[in-house]
């Protein structure tokens, strides 16, 4: 698909090349228009399309003006003329701004769709050829990176026309959640060379004639709230390419302590100063966050929690994440897996913690994990203290719902939470104002109106299905609550 510039101040021309020429057989996804040079320069700002057609006699600013400011502000489009004169100044002037090609007046349409098809061609053809000069001195640019390329100057000559030394580069790194897919819409900035993702960050290459500075503040628009961006001063040529990545690398464990969306500038390895886990310590504020999380209080849990991540902030990257995984598992460990309700009631969750932990690339991220995680927990013991029915109630729900399609018996909960049949009837109705067999009924219900809504079913198996074996019996509690009977509730849904 491309987008084609007419410029014309002859009403007919115009239509004719506007309207007659089958634009959409062609490919064109715009066509836009243009009945002045000056004119024509403001639509190439707004739109910067592929082809433009100008007739060279025109008000204003004439067809070989409009394609010299064209080429002067930089705009790539193939050129083609309109004439009618066949004029050698003409030619002569048209190739000096390098036009593709020229059409004489009175012109046909087979000849200008004839000639877009060419012109077409060969876009499609320099693209080609773009890319696979792009992706070959991507590949350079890397492995100069790698310090793995030995033909620097044979090679920078070919792709950038400078030697290994002539030809200058920015740099800077992105650190936090990058994968791929952002190194791939990076690339899409003009000022980027190149981007690659290696030692869990993305490599960003700039144009030599970009400032780092600002380029590094677009980017990290792109970037948002998922990390943070380090540049270096100055430019570097292909051979310090190597240099400048180790720089970059060096900063990945300050940067993992950065805040989202921080961009930092700097120009040297930092010294390995990095402080270890004071293991005795570390034991003791993790005991110290169990105890709060027990107690139910969500403040003074939070400023256990700050306690714990206090002692990891300093540690190197990996390190940081691998003892706040660690933390998680304690609390899995001794609180989840040693209270089943509580499992199941953290089971519920949408999204898992530990996914979190291990994924997010940056220290404040894996901080507002964990805490979601033991907000969580502190939850559930706040409840327990707060309604002494909690734990049997919720217990008993959880119950009912996973097993409302069998006979779903009292003795049989009673039975497995240690609790006499009437005692358990007695709890579960102070907690929640209604008696067990009516929330099995109201859970039954819910999924036979659910079930009911697929007409492949007969209702003698949304009955099984809703836990009644007996179809005249679900029939007449189904017409009780509803009012209808259940083929007369299908026909209604």
């Amino acid at each position: 698909m491309f987008n084609v510039l007419l410029v014309e101040d002859e009403k007919l021309e115009m239509e004719t090349l506007r309207d007659y020429v089958d634009w959409k057989r062609l490919g064109a996804s715009r066509v836009y228009t243009a009945r002045n040079g000056r004119a024509a320069l403001e639509c190439l700002e707004a739109h910067d399309p592929d082809i433009m057609i100008t007739d060279i006699q025109m008000p204003v600013m004439d067809g070989i003006e409009l394609a010299k400011r064209a080429r002067e502000e930089g705009y790539q489009c193939k050129i083609v003329f309109l004439t009618g004169y066949d004029y050698y100044d003409y030619m002569k002037s048209a190739f000096q701004v390098q036009a593709v090609d020229y059409i004489l007046k009175p012109f046909g349409v087979d000849e200008v769709e004839g000639l877009i098809e060419r012109i077409c061609e060969q876009i499609g053809r320099e693209k080609m050829a773009e890319d696979s000069i792009r992706f070959a001195s991507g590949q350079l640019l890397v492995r100069a990176c790698e310090g793995n390329e030995q033909k620097l100057d044979e090679l920078s000559r070919a792709y950038f026309s400078h030697t290994a030394q002539e030809k200058a580069f920015g740099m800077l790194g992105v650190y936090g959640n990058v994968d791929e897919k952002l190194a791939v819409d990076l690339l899409k900035f003009s000022e980027v060379q190149h981007a690659f993702c290696a030692e869990q960050m993305i490599f960003v290459i700039l144009q030599g004639y970009i400032s780092v500075q600002d380029a590094a503040g677009r980017i990290i628009q792109a970037v948002r709230d998922n990390g943070c961006v380090a540049y270096l001063e100055g430019r570097l040529s292909l051979e310090e390419l190597k240099n400048g990545s180790d720089i970059l690398k060096s900063q990945r464990d300050r940067m993992f302590y950065e805040k989202p969306g921080n961009v930092n500038c700097v120009s040297s390895q930092e010294e390995d100063n990095r402080k270890r886990v004071d293991k005795d310590s570390w034991s003791e504020k993790r005991k110290e966050l169990r105890r709060e999380i027990l107690s139910g209080k969500e403040e003074s849990t939070k400023d256990a929690l700050l306690s714990c991540l206090r002692e990891l902030k300093g540690l190197n990257s990996a390190e940081s994440q691998r003892e706040a995984y660690a933390l998680y598992l304690n609390l899995h460990n001794r609180l989840e897996l040693e209270d089943m309700q509580l499992l199941e009631f953290m089971e519920k969750r949408e999204e898992k913690p530990e996914r979190k932990i291990l994924n997010i690339g940056y220290f404040t991220g894996i901080c507002e994990a964990l805490w979601q995680y033991v907000k969580e927990l502190c939850t559930y013991y706040k409840k327990q203290q707060e309604d002494s029915n909690y734990y049997v109630v919720a217990w008993v729900r959880n119950y009912v719902d996973k097993n409302y399609m069998n006979a779903c018996r009292v003795e049989d909960m009673a039975e497995k939470i240690n609790l006499s049949p009437n005692y358990l009837r007695s709890l579960f109705k102070i907690g929640t104002g209604q008696t067990i067999l009516e929330y099995i009924t109201d859970v039954r219900m819910q999924q036979a109106c659910e079930l009911l809504r697929d007409k492949r079913l007969k209702v003698k198996d949304v009955s099984s299905r809703a836990g009644y074996e007996n179809v005249s019996y679900f029939s007449q509690i189904f017409t009780k609550r509803f009012g209808v009977t259940p083929n007369e509730y299908r026909k209604k849904v």
